[in-house]
């Protein structure tokens, strides 16, 4: 049995929850867009608001140079720093706990493996399957953000490439802790270990950017910070580079490697 068809089983297998992923998504995306309007109209009080913030803080939601009531800053404050990567990550986590461990857990993967199939081409299948599941909801709800947004004045001032480098650059950020998940997940064959993990490190990688920016001396956690590398470059108005994006795939690949040569030679509990 081939990667490919492997591949193909998986997302065939998956295809209903990737679709109703990939629907509520694109609503989700929809409806911040509708909130936009009255958000820019009661322009004065919400930018009094933000210029109360400190500037550390401000800095670290996007809104250092833009306002909330701009096109950009309401993006990035309020769609790109946390709701739109955070339900992508959701989906993915998914899709990476089930992979391995949950199919291990409920007694399908000796199914699969009893085919002439290495365990390794098994996994990283699977890991490719799940990179191409999440690049594909986050290019179909881009693609609803960027027809949508004129609609609602929220193109203006991006470069017509923004919201799809944004789009690639958030793909890396979230295939960092899904490569986590499922590392742990075929290393261990734990579906709650997995998942605990990539939680935490992404709630441990969000807060540490957050406070590096309120404490200087915690101001190297944001070096080291997936959610930095993907905010603090401006990805609405930047091309996507080596930290936004060529950093945390490269990592992304390294993880998840680990998993598949620790889970290429450990013991099932099939």
């Amino acid at each position: 049995m081939s990667a490919l068809i492997v591949l193909r089983q998986m997302l065939l297998e998956r295809w209903r929850s990737i679709l109703a992923w990939t629907v509520s998504i694109a609503v989700l995306m929809l409806v911040m867009l509708v909130f936009y309007p009255s958000i820019r109209d009661s322009g004065a009080d919400f930018d009094a608001w933000i210029q109360s913030l400190p500037e550390s803080a401000r800095q670290t939601f996007g809104l250092a140079e833009a306002s909330m009531t701009s096109p950009i800053g309401y993006l990035i404050s309020q769609v790109y720093s946390n709701i739109y990567p955070l339900v992508v990550i959701i989906m993915t986590f998914s899709l990476a706990g089930w992979a391995i461990a949950g199919c291990e857990a409920d007694g399908t993967l000796e199914t699969t493996l009893s085919a002439p199939l290495r365990r390794w081409v098994l996994a990283v299948a699977r890991f490719i399957g799940i990179a191409l599941a999440g690049l594909a909801v986050i290019a179909i709800s881009t693609g609803v953000l960027a027809l949508s947004a004129p609609f609602f004045d929220l193109d203006v001032g991006l470069p017509g490439w923004g919201f799809w480098a944004a789009g690639l650059t958030m793909w890396g950020l979230v295939m960092v802790y899904t490569a986590v998940v499922f590392a742990v997940g075929a290393a261990t064959g734990h579906r709650t270990w997995a998942l605990a993990a990539g939680s935490a490190l992404a709630v441990i990688g969000f807060l540490g950017q957050v406070f590096a920016s309120l404490a200087e001396p915690l101001e190297f956690l944001q070096t080291i910070s997936p959610w930095y590398w993907f905010l603090g470059n401006d990805p609405l108005t930047q091309s996507p580079g080596w930290v936004s994006l060529a950093l945390p795939v490269t990592l992304a690949l390294v993880v998840a490697g680990a998993g598949v040569v620790v889970f290429e030679r450990r013991d099932l509990a099939v």
